[in-house]
């Protein structure tokens, strides 16, 4: 009779180590499973703090006013877009085309009325001279003038984006606003 409480015991003694081993495998695997949840998590949290801070940044890059000295106007600067077939334009100010460049980083488009008080003067900016952009973070970019001109409507191609930082500005002009005048300016350093 004792040689099979001896059996019992080895096997006992046998199947611990196996548990144990079997307990540490299943608890590492979760583990494992754990850890890299959390770092899918985090890579995902990661990519939403890249993007929020890149929209922050975008928001203090905006521009808030346009200086034009030739004018002696401070104009408000608000978002602009296009609405089916219609141009969404500010009645106070002028409006940034948000699908344009930031101000330094390419093609910045700016559109206004053609009212006294709005854009009603831009004939009096002539090549060479200056304006100013100030951005939402309180700095400014300068732009100098280097061209002016009457265009068709239809012209679009003042809206494509360039290589190197541009200002585009311009508003309505000719007979019942048949036509638009446009400024041209690059960036100062």
């Amino acid at each position: 009779m004792a040689s099979p409480k001896r059996s019992k015991k080895k096997q006992k003694s046998l199947n611990f180590p196996l548990k144990l081993i079997t307990s540490l495998l299943l608890i590492s695997a979760g583990a494992s499973i754990l850890v890299f949840s959390s770092l899918r998590n985090v890579d995902w949290h990661t990519k939403s703090i890249t993007q929020n801070t890149q929209t922050v940044q975008d928001n203090l890059q905006k521009p808030t006013r346009i200086y034009i000295p030739q004018m002696s106007e401070i104009l408000p600067v608000s978002d602009g877009y296009v609405s089916g077939d219609h141009w969404v334009t500010s009645q106070t100010g002028v409006s940034y085309y948000t699908d344009s460049a930031l101000p330094g980083n390419g093609n910045t488009v700016i559109y206004g009325h053609n009212i006294a008080g709005i854009l009603g003067g831009l004939w009096k900016v002539h090549e060479g001279d200056y304006l100013y952009v100030v951005t939402h973070d309180g700095n400014y970019i300068k732009y100098q003038v280097s061209q002016r001109k009457e265009i068709d409507p239809s012209e679009v191609d003042i809206l494509n984006s360039t290589k190197e930082s541009t200002l585009t500005l311009y508003t309505c002009s000719g007979f019942l606003d048949s036509a638009r005048f446009v400024i041209i300016a690059t960036k100062v350093s």
